[in-house]
């Protein structure tokens, strides 16, 4: 009687432990797919996020590189009136300098003279030469020649 009880309970033990395996994998296989399901609404959820961060970055991209422009063009624009306005004072200094102010009606407009300067620099003449050249003063003449040099390397360098 002893062996039918100990076989007994060992045969209940052995259908325990299988019950428990039994149980434990589909606990396992029903945490495995809630878990895909979860992780895909999840996904599904972050994607249109995603999707709406790239074309807001995209568009920022396109109003940084426009903007970037416009500020190219203003300075240009600015640099541009600067040079102008400092050749003009520097040729009024000179005339009234030179006590010859009627002759400043008589000279080219300043931009005639701008491309002229430059004109010649880039033919190699050298800023002494082009002043006497052009009955201008050495200074305006290294201006115009400095402010084009700082042109070119700004549009080297964004080029």
């Amino acid at each position: 009687m002893n062996l039918w009880i100990v076989s007994q309970m060992l045969i209940d033990l052995v259908l325990i432990v299988l019950i428990l395996i039994f149980l434990r994998n589909s606990v396992s296989k029903i945490s495995c797919n809630e878990l895909k399901k979860t992780s895909k609404q999840v996904i599904e959820m972050i994607e249109p996020l995603l999707k709406e961060a790239e074309s807001a970055a995209e568009t920022f991209g396109e109003q940084l590189k426009e903007k970037n422009r416009l500020i190219n063009n203003l300075n240009e624009s600015l640099d541009t009136r600067i040079i102008s306005l400092n050749l003009l004072l520097n040729r009024s200094e000179s005339y009234l300098s030179q006590g010859s102010v009627e002759s400043l009606n008589h000279r080219n407009h300043v931009y005639d003279q701008q491309a002229s300067i430059l004109k010649l620099s880039r033919k190699g003449v050298d800023a002494e030469t082009i002043a006497k050249k052009l009955s201008m003063p050495r200074g305006e003449v290294d201006l115009v020649m400095d402010l084009q040099n700082k042109f070119l390397n700004i549009k080297q360098n964004n080029g």
